[in-house]
């Protein structure tokens, strides 16, 4: 049976495939080939060597709206280079951060090479995309010469080499201190009471993990706000928790990129917390950054 691994709780999916609202949940013992997940598909090859290590050889993410320089979707190259096919659901279909709407109600938008030749096409359910893999999985008559079929049915190659994962820098805007990282699940208990600017999502999943790091003040893309307005879902949460939280256009600043939000971003929705420290929409992040400088009671 597949398993649905979000808070511990499983469904019956199709066997062999897993359900997870964040990469950062992904485990090295996964024995699933098939991942469908809530995070967004930006990536800078991190994840994908990461996927290919917990022995992933396909994965469905959310495009988180596409955005700035395509960043929502730039992790499809970065996974074929690992032989994993990659699909990329539209923002508007699913829930970013949820993956059992990305399984249940997405619809693919963009695939990598290795997910066009196996005769998925935008448009498809993941649905209809996984049954399909499954189908190629299964067939011992496929043709040995297509290495991409091959990339999802050869037995798993040992690999030593190490997730190189950017974890984080610390710096300094108007004599604040902030953390500065491309996703919060990169962040360990040392972050507790910091400022950070993150390259991740802001929808349900993503408070989650700033609220168990105990952050002062978090700055999130919006992934294009999308269906329910899941990709800002979690700030209000966050404003009950003490946390101050905002959202920044997915086309200002590119998501999986906490330097460019910190550069570049532009707010969209700021949390009731923000907006009682005068934080407002359209302010760049760096000028709201000085707003943040609070007593936390986190």
């Amino acid at each position: 049976m597949g398993v649905w691994g979000s808070k511990d709780k499983y469904m019956k999916l199709t066997e062999g495939v897993i359900l997870l609202d964040s990469l950062g949940d992904l485990q090295p013992s996964n024995s699933s080939p098939i991942l469908v997940c809530g995070s967004h598909c930006g990536d800078n090859g991190t994840f994908a060597r990461k996927l290919k290590n917990c022995h992933v050889k396909a994965v469905f993410l959310n495009n988180a709206g596409i955005g700035k320089n395509q960043a929502g979707i730039s992790g499809l190259s970065h996974y074929e280079v690992e032989n994993i096919l990659a699909c990329a659901v539209d923002h508007n279909s699913a829930e970013i951060g949820v993956a059992r709407d990305i399984w249940e109600s997405g619809i693919i938008s963009h695939t990598n090479k290795l997910a066009e030749e196996a005769g998925i096409q935008p448009g498809d359910s993941v649905q209809e995309a996984v049954a399909r893999i499954i189908r190629i999985i299964d067939n011992t008559s496929l043709n040995p010469k297509n290495k991409s079929f091959e990339s999802l049915i050869d037995d798993e190659k040992e690999n030593s080499s190490k997730v190189d994962l950017k974890k984080q820098i610390q710096t300094q805007i108007d004599g604040v201190s902030i953390t500065v990282t491309d996703s919060i699940t990169f962040l360990n208990e040392s972050n507790s009471g910091d400022i950070v600017v993150c390259g991740s999502h802001g929808g349900v999943s993503a408070g989650e993990y700033a609220q168990k790091r105990h952050l002062k003040a978090v700055f999130f893309n919006d992934a294009g706000i999308g269906k329910n307005n899941a990709g800002i879902k979690s700030l209000e949460s966050l404003s009950d928790a003490g946390i101050l939280a905002c959202t920044v256009d997915c086309m200002s600043a590119e998501i999986f990129n906490g330097q460019d939000i910190l550069d570049n971003g532009i707010i969209t929705v700021c949390n009731q917390l923000a907006k009682s420290r005068n934080i407002k929409e359209k302010m760049k992040v760096k000028e709201a950054i000085k707003y943040c400088n609070f007593t936390c009671r986190c």
